[in-house]
């Protein structure tokens, strides 16, 4: 009787634990998804920048010839 509790407990420990490492697992694959897309973000705001300043540049350029 007292056998069956404790090998039901350690099941009950294992799986506890199983899904405590797939809920860690899941949140680290969330938060490298969310720092890509951040990044993604961030360097399409850089480029829309660039494009900018270069399209000023050239029309400022093409108006003293």
């Amino acid at each position: 009787m007292f056998l069956d509790d404790e090998v039901a407990a350690s099941r009950t420990r294992r799986n506890e634990a199983r899904w405590g490492f797939y809920i860690a697992l899941a949140a680290l694959a969330a938060c490298i998804v969310m720092i890509l897309g951040l990044m993604t973000q961030a360097t399409t705001q850089v480029d829309i920048g660039r494009q900018s300043t270069t399209a000023y540049i050239q029309h400022e350029a093409g108006r003293h010839v």
